[in-house]
């Protein structure tokens, strides 16, 4: 590629997400929300009923939202805002879901323990957490735990072992080890059993046998 026409890609890509990033300032997104619909809910190209569908978020599932419409809408009954969700900033186009089937809470029939989680030790010193951990409850109960925007991810499942007061042990198959350890061969998929500690409905403590401590985590409400 012509070096001219790929920093000019460069910069029209920093330059996008600098406005899409004041944009979320502004309005006091992202932020991330779960899916209510029972039957799902359909993410568009545009904020219509009649616009083409991207795909189909299951119930339970939380995306990460930027912006919504100045005016509400009235669907089925329902009157909500189109909202902006993550699709425009992943895959480079924007994505529209209708809010009435979105919360900011997980419904209540499903684990607690559903949804993205941080370390709350890096948020309370630097604001941040590089380090995540979540639980889905599809497909078949996946799990991830690594570091934001790098390959160092582990993806897996997650089931339930055993259930004692405040305390939950898992067992966790992981599928996928991260990408920084490379090998000719795919890893053979290895089990091993962690432990949380509910404090609160968004505060928990993360044992995981490979680490010397538990760590401290809190629900992640903005998807950064």
């Amino acid at each position: 590629m012509n070096n001219k026409i790929f920093y000019s890609f460069i910069l029209f890509i920093l330059l996008l997400n600098i406005n899409v990033f004041a944009q979320e300032l502004e309005k006091g997104y992202p932020k991330l929300m779960y899916v209510t619909a029972k039957e799902g809910l359909r993410e568009r190209k545009e904020p219509s009923t009649n616009s083409e569908i991207r795909r189909t978020l299951k119930y339970g599932e939380w995306i990460q939202v930027f912006s919504r419409q100045d005016k509400p809408v009235t669907i089925n009954g329902i009157t909500d805002y189109w909202y902006r969700s993550s699709a425009s900033t992943f895959e480079g186009y924007q994505s529209w879901v209708f809010g009435g089937y979105l919360s900011e809470e997980l419904p209540k029939d499903l684990p607690f323990f559903i949804g993205q989680w941080d370390d709350a030790e890096e948020i309370e010193k630097k604001g941040y957490s590089r380090v995540f951990v979540s639980f889905r409850p599809y497909p078949e109960n996946s799990f991830a735990v690594g570091l934001k925007e790098t390959s160092g991810v582990s993806f897996g499942t997650w089931k339930i072992k055993e259930t004692n007061r405040n305390i939950i042990t898992f067992e966790i198959t992981t599928q996928f080890l991260p990408a920084f350890m490379t090998s000719e061969t795919e890893p053979e998929p290895f089990t091993k059993f962690i432990k949380i500690t509910i404090i609160d409905k968004d505060n928990i403590l993360f044992e995981d046998p490979d680490e010397k401590k538990p760590t401290r985590l809190r629900r992640n409400k903005t998807g950064n």
